[in-house]
This record gives C-alpha cells, structure tokens and sequence, in this order.
C-alpha cells in the first residue's frame, strides 16, 4: 500500500494482528511494515500513518541518502554491489579486478555462482530437516524472470542473483521451493505452508520486488 505525504509516496506492508494498537516497524533494507489490529478500517490506517507522517518521511530522507547503488555498472573499484544483502565495493567482493569490463563480468558471475551455491546448500542443509522433505538436487541458472524453481521430479533451480539478497529473503526462497516439492501450484495449502516456515514472506517478496532491479551485475 500507499500513502502520500508532503507529495511523497510512502510505500508500506500491512500485518494484520491479534494486539489492540498500531505499531510501525521499520527495516534497514527499506521496507516500512504496520502492524494492525485485525478489524482496522482503511480509515483508521490512513489516519494513524499520517500521525507518523514526521517518522515516515525522515525515515524515507535517511533513505535517499544513503550509498548509492546503480542498477547499472561500470565495472570501477569502488562500484557498489550486493551481497547478502550489504553494499560492498566491487574491489572487496573480487581479490584482483580484470583489466576488461567483460572479464570483470565474467568475474563477478562466476564469484555470485559460487557463493550462492554455497549459501543455498547451507540452508537446504537446515530447512529439509525443519519440513520434512528432501530435493532431489539443485542448480544455480541465470534466470531473468523467478528467484526459484521447483518441477514436479523434485529438482530445484536457484537464481545466481540470489546471494545479492539478505539472507532471511534468501530463506524464503528456499522454503519456497522445498514446499512446492508438497504443493507443486500456490493454493491456499501452499501458502499456509510457506507462512508456516516464514511468517514475514509478505515482506521478503516486497523486498525481493523492491530491491531485485538493483541486483545486478
């Protein structure tokens, strides 16, 4: 959802919960959560968040100023790129830099390959067990359209992109996938399972959908 203040656009994800008051939440990736009781009206909502209007638009003033990161690259040192979820320059995430943009491409490819593959066999390693369930392999693909994916075999794939995220957001995606290995469609028995394993996925998709154009190479 949205709200305008001083002719900004606050974006921000309702939680809907059993307490009696609202509370705002703010994460350092960006993302503004409200907690709300279950029966609040889109009036109430509106009227609360703009009681916070200071909170909400210095909080949006810190954003816009901190480092900056282009989707697109130039390949110099002191670039910024993401990893996990971080900002780091291009010369701490490659130990010696190309003396081409291509091969710096190349580089950063195959640094972005490895990690992921090995963040996502760390935390397969930990949810199989937690759901019950077992993949029969995985792959790390370049995919321009989904995070993950899951066939009907058990076989899961894995974006390369993926270890640019933050890690919870990478754990979504892991769950994810391993509960389509039970629920191959996203009906609602799939997505209880999903909020089963990760109660806040809502807020690792937004963030995903957010911040996914800046995770780039």
């Amino acid at each position: 959802m949205e709200i305008i203040l001083n002719d900004k656009s606050i974006h921000f994800h309702i939680q809907y919960t059993k307490a009696s008051k609202f509370s705002l939440e703010f994460s350092p990736e960006g993302l503004i959560t409200l907690k709300a009781p279950k029966k609040s009206t889109p009036e109430e909502i509106n009227a609360y968040m703009k009681t916070n209007s200071k909170v909400l638009l210095k909080f949006e003033e810190k954003l816009n100023t901190r480092t900056y990161l282009s989707s697109v690259k130039t390949y110099e040192s002191d670039e910024n790129f993401l990893f996990l979820g971080k900002v780091h320059k291009l010369s701490d995430l490659l130990s010696e830099l190309p003396t081409t943009q291509e091969e710096v491409h190349v580089a950063l490819e195959k640094f972005y390959m490895n990690k992921t593959k090995e963040i996502i066999t760390e935390r397969l390693a930990i949810y199989e067990p937690i759901l019950q369930v077992k993949a029969k392999g995985f792959t790390i693909v370049d995919s321009p359209a989904t995070w993950g994916t899951c066939n009907s075999k058990k076989q899961l794939t894995f974006n390369y992109k993926l270890s640019m995220a933050m890690l919870s957001a990478i754990d979504y995606v892991v769950i994810h996938e391993l509960c389509h290995i039970m629920h191959l469609n996203h009906d609602r028995s799939f997505w209880r399972k999903v909020g089963m394993y990760d109660k806040n996925y809502k807020r690792h998709q937004e963030y995903l959908a957010r911040f996914g154009a800046f995770m780039t190479i």
